[in-house]
């Protein structure tokens, strides 16, 4: 399929239309998962679905495809497998990720690659909602609501804390990955600022200017951080998908529109329909961050 027909799908998805515009959605370009040359292993030699096909008394596999946020944000609708003719679901991801999106209700197991069973099938995460419209199993509250807005990943025995957590630099390399770095000098100035009211937690991997440090190699454990914290100010990132995943307040420094990704449209709001305790904070252009941070302070501070 060609860039018109992603286009409409990006269109359609925007204006709420999550039926026609998920099957659109499967024109996409993604990044294949790569193995070894000369591999054949178990996993390798499944099928991969694709529209039409019949999942039916199927294993299925769950494997991502493009970023961490992007896995996170589609993550949402693996329970909804359940509802299918299926024998069982498992994730098979980055190792980081694994054990987050295994924690989700309906996986089964973690695949190994060795022990992937006959008649399984693979499914690229972001191709759930296509399938779940192809059985007419995709529950959607509304065009202002997408499955599991209010959150999806709950931990049990998490305690709340008043810290506000703060991620200011990405090494993504998407095609906006220059609106994902805030200049150091900038990011240390908003901490200085911030801590004359609240704690603050550092949600950078490498340790930098805050004493406070979140460095787990884990996103599983990330996400029990995360949904201890009062807040998050993040950049666009897989940061800041997690917390709203969690369903915990979280600033998002999107920037402008042209260099933002097509779910958190309408661009002349501050809400996206993907995660209901997301606040999107918008300036112009995107390296304004001074702006940017400016409005994040005056929302935390009112």
């Amino acid at each position: 399929m060609s860039q018109r027909d992603l286009d409409r799908a990006h269109n359609e998805l925007k204006a709420g239309n999550w039926n026609l515009g998920f099957r659109l959605f499967e024109s996409r370009e993604v990044r294949k998962l790569k193995f070894e040359l000369g591999t054949k292993t178990p996993l390798m030699r499944t099928p991969l679905w694709e529209p039409g096909y019949s999942v039916d008394g199927r294993h299925l596999i769950v494997v991502n495809e493009q970023g961490i946020g992007d896995t996170i944000m589609f993550s949402r609708f693996i329970p909804l497998l359940k509802t299918l003719p299926i024998k069982s679901v498992s994730v098979y991801m980055l190792r980081t990720l694994n054990s987050l999106v295994a924690s989700l209700d309906g996986v089964d197991t973690m695949m190994v690659d060795e022990n992937c069973p006959q008649n399984s099938m693979r499914i690229k995460v972001m191709s759930i909602p296509a399938l779940l419209c192809q059985y007419k199993k995709l529950p959607m509250e509304g065009p202002d609501e997408v499955y599991g807005s209010s959150g999806y990943f709950k931990f049990k025995g998490i305690k709340k804390t008043k810290a506000i957590g703060f991620c200011w630099n990405s090494n993504n390399d998407s095609w906006n990955a220059k609106a994902k770095k805030i200049p150091r000098e900038l990011a240390q100035k908003f901490y200085n600022d911030l801590t004359k009211r609240h704690e603050v937690v550092s949600l950078q991997v490498n340790d930098d200017f805050i004493p406070a440090h979140l460095n787990d190699g884990s996103w599983l454990e990330t996400a029990k951080k995360l949904q201890a914290l009062k807040a998050v100010v993040s950049i666009d990132t897989g940061v800041a998908h997690l917390a709203g995943a969690l369903g915990v307040r979280t600033l998002n420094l999107v920037g402008s529109a042209s260099q933002t990704g097509w779910f958190y449209f309408p661009a002349d709001t501050d809400k996206t329909r993907w995660y209901d305790s997301m606040e999107l904070i918008r300036y112009e252009p995107y390296t304004n961050w001074e702006a940017g941070l400016d409005e994040a302070l005056k929302r935390l501070c009112r």
